[in-house]
């Protein structure tokens, strides 16, 4: 039986340091290794136009080696650990982190501390990683799947600074010198904007010990502000592309983080495109066979999110598609979902959200996003009583408010024209 020490110990911990940093923590019994992260308040929600993918572009360049660390050593260090190290780069956040055995925590935090702080940004460097970026631009844009869905989140969120694409242009890395990369790090990249979170096999009283050895305090600078979005109006684009087969994305503004309506929109998004039970994949891709790939997706962020829909087709077939995905959104707004579908779409949730959490890294992701975003620890019980909550008519309330005409986009890119579209039912559809 599990004691109430134990059970104490197994609950998050957290401590702000005198420099503004937090640290969170969260020990995982039966597991030998520290998945551990440091985020930055720091993605291409704060960029400009002249500057658009630099937050990805500094992701890069902060491996690139330091004064006590070149790049194959920066690798070195954790990998002849048997560890591993990487980053990511997203609207709102940069994420570095590491999963190590949990005896070395301590280099670990000493590695992310040198390459934050100490990053020397040889200009050699910095010429070399602009050809990778940018190949990996082009990457992006021979995946039909990511292209649209770029365009899409560009047409949606227009003008606002989350329309820009996390990557950036070719032509603004190209322009990236040492002293934009400094400015951006210098501007972004502090104390009071940054979370060191881990789980796993993790002492936090010694976790907060190393990372205020390791993060000095520095000073106090007022956090970028984020600029307020203002919904736009919908919007549709036709990127025209030689390829066998027509992609396209509809949705529009979704829900932000802190939404206490999050939970019916997870329910939501499950029963309309979440699985192979999902209405749009049995609907258009199982009984009517119009496409031979159909999901729904959702992204939660601070003051706003996104809803979208992703379908592979026959550009011949994509008028029906998008005729299709419109009737069953329209379905959720006129007509009660089965106490059935709704407890199968519960069940899914919940018994995802357990088997994810078998993983220390997700665990970390998780408890990082719940102090990023909402500034307390949310237990998975909570989580999950959250969606039983969920009724019936809280659903269909969402789903007319979502998928109202007004807030409806779309994006395609194949070997297609606008009048491609003209016969599709975009516009007014769900007003029918």
């Amino acid at each position: 039986m599990t004691s109430a020490a134990s059970r104490s110990d197994m609950q998050p911990k957290k401590s702000t340091l005198p420099n503004g940093i937090r640290v969170i923590s969260e020990w995982i019994p039966h597991i030998h290794s520290i998945t551990l992260g440091v985020w930055v308040w720091s993605g291409s929600r704060f960029e400009t136009q002249k500057n658009n993918g630099i937050a990805h572009f500094l992701e890069h360049m902060l491996f690139k080696g330091t004064d006590r660390r070149d790049a194959f050593e920066i690798a070195r260090t954790i990998e002849s650990l048997g560890g591993y190290l990487n980053a990511f780069t997203g609207r709102e956040l940069n994420c570095f982190f590491v999963r190590v055995l949990k005896d070395d925590d301590a280099i670990s935090i000493d590695l992310l501390a040198d390459i934050l702080q100490n990053s020397n940004f040889d200009p050699g460097e910095i010429e070399k990683e602009k050809g990778v970026v940018i190949d990996e631009i082009h990457g992006m844009e021979d995946s039909p799947e990511e292209l649209v869905l770029d365009h899409f989140t560009r047409i949606v969120w227009q003008p606002h600074p989350l329309s820009k694409s996390i990557l950036g242009t070719s032509e603004t890395v190209a322009s990236f010198q040492e002293t934009d990369l400094r400015s951006y790090l210098n501007a972004h990249y502090l104390p009071e904007q940054t979370y060191i979170v881990a789980t796993g096999a993790v002492d936090h009283d010694r976790l907060v010990r190393l990372v205020e050895a390791a993060f000095p305090a520095g000073t106090r600078k007022p956090m970028p502000q984020m600029r307020a979005l203002d919904p736009p109006s919908p919007q549709q684009t036709v990127v025209s592309r030689d390829i066998s087969q027509a992609h396209l994305c509809l949705g529009g503004i979704g829900l932000p983080y802190n939404d206490p309506r999050k939970y019916t929109l997870y329910v939501l998004n499950t029963l309309l495109g979440g699985g192979m039970t999902s209405r749009l994949f049995q609907t258009v891709r199982e009984r009517e066979g119009l496409a031979y790939a159909i999901y729904s997706d959702l992204e939660f962020l601070y003051d706003t999110g996104l809803f979208s829909i992703y379908a592979g087709t026959d550009p011949g077939d994509l008028p029906r598609v998008i005729e299709a995905v419109f009737h069953e959104m329209k379905k959720f707004q006129t007509e009660v979902i089965t106490d059935l579908e709704l407890r199968d779409a519960k069940a899914q949730l919940s018994g995802g959200l357990l088997l994810s959490l078998e993983s220390a890294s997700n665990v970390m992701n998780r408890l990082a996003r719940l102090e990023i975003y909402l500034d307390t620890y949310e237990s998975v019980e909570l989580s999950i009583a959250a969606v039983e909550a969920v009724t019936a008519g809280q659903v269909m309330e969402l789903a007319n408010e979502l998928f109202a005409p007004d807030r409806m986009s779309l994006a395609a890119v194949g070997p297609l024209e606008e009048k491609d579209l003209s016969a599709a039912p975009v516009r007014g559809s769900l007003d029918g």
